[in-house]
C-alpha cells in the first residue's frame, strides 16, 4: 500500500453524491488506513439540523472509497468511529485495507455518476427493463404513469411546502452558483449548469426564491414557478428507496451510492427527490400507497430515465481541500 494509491482512491471517493453537494467528507492518510472525518462547518443548519443527509453524504463517500479500493485489488473493512469535533472535523469512520478484492460491477461507473436535472427522453422497452431490473428489497420501482404523476403531484406539494420556510430558503440560495462568475461555480453546491438552467431561468430562480416569493406566494403563484412538472415528464420510473427504520444512516448512504450507481449503469440517470422522504406525510403516503412496510423508512427517491441532453462538468473541491492533515 503507497501513499499514492490512497491518494486516488479518495480522488475516486470525492465523485460520492452529497446533499446539495455540499461535499462533508474529509479524508486523513494514517499509516496504511483511511480516516473519514466530516466537515462539521458544511452541515446544513436548517435543512438537515440532525445531521442525517450529511450521514448519508458520509456513508456514500465511505462506499465510493470501497468500490475505487476494489480497482487495486484491496478490500476495505469499514469501521464507524466517534469522537470529539477538532477544528470542526469530526471522526466518522475508519477504513483499513486488504488484498484479494476483485473490480466491483459498479467500478465502471464510479466516475461517471452525476445528478440529472435535465429532461428525459421518451422511455424505450430497454428503458423500463433497466428501471425494472433496478427492483430489490430495499428498492420499489414505481413505472405506471398514472402513478408517476401522483408521485410528482405530492413531490410539488411537499417541497413547496419546505420552500415557504425562509431560512431554508435563504440556506439553499447560499448553496446555489446561478452565474458562472460565482467564484465556487465548478467547486460545490448546486450551479445552474447541474441544475439545466438557462441564464433567463437562473436568474428567474434567484428572484423566486429570494425577494419575489413573498409576494407570488401571496398571489399563490409561486407553487406553480416552482413546480417541477416538466422534471417528471418522460421518467421511465421512479426508485423508492427504503431501509429498515433502525438503520444508521451511514448504512443507508452505503447502499444509496450503489443504487444511485446501478441507475447509472443501466444507462440512465437519476435526480434525487429529497422532499419526499423529508417531509413526514408525504413519505407516509407513499409507503401506504406502495405497500412498503411500517418498520421501513423511505430514505430517498429518484426519478431515472435516458437523459437528454449533454453531459456536464460536475463541481468538485480539488483532492488538496479534501485530503487533511
Amino acid at each position: 500500500m503507497t501513499a499514492e494509491i490512497l491518494r486516488q482512491i479518495v480522488a475516486s471517493a470525492t465523485a460520492a453524491p452529497s446533499v446539495h453537494n455540499v461535499q462533508p467528507a474529509r479524508w486523513r492518510i494514517e499509516s496504511a488506513d483511511l480516516v473519514l472525518l466530516e466537515d462539521t462547518k458544511r452541515r446544513l443548519a436548517v435543512g438537515d439540523p440532525r445531521g442525517n443527509d450529511a450521514a448519508i453524504s458520509l456513508g456514500a463517500a465511505a462506499e465510493g472509497a470501497v468500490i475505487a479500493a476494489s480497482g487495486f485489488g484491496l478490500r476495505a473493512h469499514v469501521t464507524r468511529l466517534s469522537g470529539d469535533d477538532r477544528s470542526g472535523l469530526r471522526p466518522v469512520a475508519r477504513l483499513v485495507f486488504s488484498p484479494g478484492a476483485s473490480p466491483d460491477p459498479l467500478l465502471a461507473v464510479l466516475g461517471k455518476r452525476a445528478s440529472w436535472r435535465g429532461g428525459f427522453q421518451p422511455p424505450s422497452a430497454q428503458d423500463h427493463a433497466a428501471a425494472c431490473a433496478l427492483a430489490g428489497e430495499d428498492r420499489t420501482i414505481i413505472t405506471d404513469p398514472a402513478a408517476i404523476a401522483a408521485a410528482a403531484a405530492l413531490y410539488d406539494r411537499a417541497s413547496y411546502a419546505i420552500m415557504r420556510g425562509g431560512a431554508f430558503r435563504a440556506e439553499l440560495r447560499h448553496w446555489m452558483r446561478l452565474n458562472r462568475s460565482h467564484p465556487r461555480w465548478s467547486r460545490d453546491g448546486l450551479n445552474a449548469e447541474a441544475m439545466r438552467l438557462s441564464r433567463i431561468e437562473a436568474i428567474g430562480a434567484g428572484a423566486v426564491l429570494g425577494p419575489l416569493f413573498a409576494p407570488l406566494a401571496a398571489l399563490r403563484l409561486a407553487p406553480a414557478l416552482l413546480a417541477e412538472a416538466k422534471g417528471f415528464a418522460n421518467a421511465a420510473a421512479l426508485v423508492l428507496f427504503h431501509r429498515a427504520a433502525s438503520e444508521d444512516p451511514f448504512e443507508s448512504g452505503r447502499a444509496f451510492h450503489r443504487l444511485w450507481l446501478e441507475v447509472d449503469a443501466g444507462g440512465l440517470g437519476g435526480n434525487v427527490l429529497a422532499a419526499l422522504a423529508d417531509d413526514p406525510d408525504a413519505a407516509a403516503s407513499l409507503c401506504r400507497t406502495h405497500a412498503i412496510p411500517p418498520r421501513r423508512r423511505l430514505v430517498s427517491a429518484l426519478r431515472i430515465g435516458r437523459r437528454d441532453g449533454a453531459p456536464f462538468a460536475r463541481a468538485r473541491l480539488p483532492l488538496t481541500e479534501v485530503l487533511v492533515r
